[in-house]
């Protein structure tokens, strides 16, 4: 029933294929990274408040993919998502944001099997 609709499926090409894809959407978003800061950098007399436009339009969007990776593949990702949106200090504001939607899109067998992964994970 509930239990096992939420859980992503764990077969090799399944795990292989999240993987995957996960390392594409990381390379992805580290490319959109670099790839504004060289268009910054190309161009020194953008004001400060430009600058900052621009990197949280990035920021949205990059958060916005991951967001959308997470709800696809379940699982791990979910718990790193979730602990990301926690951790709110060390990311961008609008990763923040956009992770705090996984606390309320998920069903809460999937917030308490999240939780004790996580306990499991720290050795608790």
């Amino acid at each position: 029933g509930m239990e096992k609709e939420w859980k992503a499926d764990t077969g090799y090409v399944s795990l292989l294929f999240r993987s995957v894809n996960t390392l594409l959407l990381a390379r992805k978003i580290s490319k959109s990274i670099k790839k504004l800061e060289r268009e910054l950098e190309e161009s020194p007399n953008l004001d400060e408040e430009d600058r900052q436009a621009r990197w949280t339009a990035l920021h949205r969007n990059n958060a916005r993919l991951a967001h959308q990776h997470i709800l696809r593949y379940r699982g791990f990702l979910t718990k790193v998502g979730q602990a990301a949106s926690v951790k709110a200090g060390e990311l961008p504001e609008a990763w923040v944001d956009e992770l705090r939607g996984l606390q309320d899109e998920l069903p809460v067998s999937a917030i308490k099997e999240v939780k004790q992964t996580v306990r499991q994970d720290l050795g608790k």
